[in-house]
């Protein structure tokens, strides 16, 4: 059986029946041309662009939970995040495959059409502006990647219609080098849901418009996980930190609270810090979090020549003390002289038990004094796993987007690293 493009013509409700079974967007009506952002499901754009108390509930809470705790054991961030990575790409693929199927079902000739939509979508992004989303999976439909759509297409309007002839032919060629190859493989695909048992079958080129797509969105997943998971990890380990230690987290805008709190990324003139806790009037630590190797120690040194001793809050002025918190720190002593300048603290990652190694330090510094500064070795795992359990992680992430994670310079940095 060849498929022809052709589509059944089914009643308007039932059809919109299926949308949300499917978890679309729009309904389809007998005028409309359905978008690919009104293709793709919308479980599947929280992965993209939603918020980040979203994402980590949709990626698994307990996974990202289990992260936090691994890299407060002293593990290596890289070597657990690569599960939750693999678990997202997995997850947008299969909306992807969605896409594509409610495309086949709901859109006549749409292998054909794709490209035709893909640009149509970017068109509309680049007049009224749009999400990440929607970027991302025009780019697929027509195999780009972030950095290929930069490096191939660039500004010019009139490159792109130039790549999409060239990429089509692509797709032409290829699928007839499979056919050769290979043999003449069929796919068919359909919802389970579909009361009238409605399938779609694809030949070579529909495959290949399929697997290109997931290829694309696998390649820019990859590219941007690194820096969202410096930031994500970044709030969620120091959020985790200090709530262990018994202070409470507050908005600095309107906190009126002048001891045992603390909020997340503050910025003020003098430098951006990741976490900032006010131990009690005029007693202040500042903490930067940075998944960087010992190959990078430059992006270290970097960091403690933006601390500054004194900062001002709510018209306040605190003695400010610096908690640099890094994998590992090179064999040279240039950044531990640095430190020592400012005053500041460095606790790297690598070490088993070093949230206790930074209690003590706070504890030396500011006068903390909490039960963890003389855990013993056995106890701390257990102890952490306790805490964390009744930690509300994805608080840590109210008011952050996943857009926001990946656009910002984050701290997660390849190379050589602990672990």
């Amino acid at each position: 059986m060849i498929f022809s493009g052709s589509i059944v013509s089914l009643p308007y409700r039932y059809c919109a029946f299926l949308m949300g079974l499917r978890g679309m967007t729009a309904n389809p009506s007998e005028n409309q041309e359905l978008t690919l952002d009104q293709l793709f499901p919308a479980g599947g754009k929280t992965l993209l662009t939603g918020t980040g108390k979203q994402f980590i509930e949709r990626i698994g809470l307990e996974a990202v939970r289990e992260v936090v705790l691994a890299v407060m054991l002293g593990e290596n961030v890289r070597t657990h995040t690569e599960p939750l990575t693999r678990r997202r790409i997995t997850q947008i693929s299969g909306a992807l495959v969605a896409m594509f199927a409610n495309g086949w079902l709901y859109t006549e000739n749409f292998t054909e059409e794709l490209s035709k939509l893909a640009l149509q979508q970017l068109t509309t992004r680049k007049r009224r502006g749009a999400d990440k989303t929607s970027t991302w999976l025009a780019n697929w439909a027509i195999g780009l990647t972030g950095k290929s759509d930069q490096n191939v297409v660039g500004k010019r309007s009139s490159r792109i219609l130039d790549y999409i002839a060239d990429f089509e032919q692509a797709i032409e060629r290829a699928a007839e080098q499979c056919r050769a190859d290979i043999g003449d493989i069929r796919m068919t695909l359909g919802y389970v849901e579909d009361l009238q048992g409605r399938k779609i079958e694809l030949n070579w080129k529909d495959i290949a418009r399929l697997t290109t797509a997931i290829g694309s969105a696998t390649l820019t997943i990859r590219g941007s996980e690194k820096s969202m998971y410096g930031k994500l990890f970044e709030r969620l380990i120091l959020g985790s930190f200090l709530t262990i230690l018994g202070f409470q987290r507050v908005d600095p805008t309107t906190n009126t609270r002048t001891r045992n709190v603390f909020w997340l990324s503050d910025s003020s003139d003098l430098r951006e810090s990741d976490a900032t806790l006010l131990l009690r009037p005029g007693k202040l630590a500042r903490f930067d979090m940075g998944f960087i190797g010992p190959g990078n120690s430059e992006i270290s040194k970097d960091k403690l020549s933006r601390f500054a001793r004194k900062i001002e809050t709510a018209g306040s002025s605190h003695s400010s003390v610096t908690f640099v918190v890094v994998d590992r720190l090179p064999s040279t002593l240039t950044t531990q002289q640095a430190a020592e300048q400012i005053g500041a603290e460095i606790i790297q990652m690598s070490m088993q038990y070093w949230p206790r190694e930074l209690a003590q330090k706070l504890g030396a510094r500011l006068g903390l004094q909490h039960e963890l500064q003389k855990m013993r070795d056995e106890q701390m795992h257990a102890y952490l796993q306790t805490k964390l359990s009744d930690i509300p992680i994805q608080d840590f992430l109210t008011g952050v987007s996943i857009a926001q994670l990946q656009e910002e310079p984050g701290n997660y940095v390849t190379g050589k690293s602990s672990g």
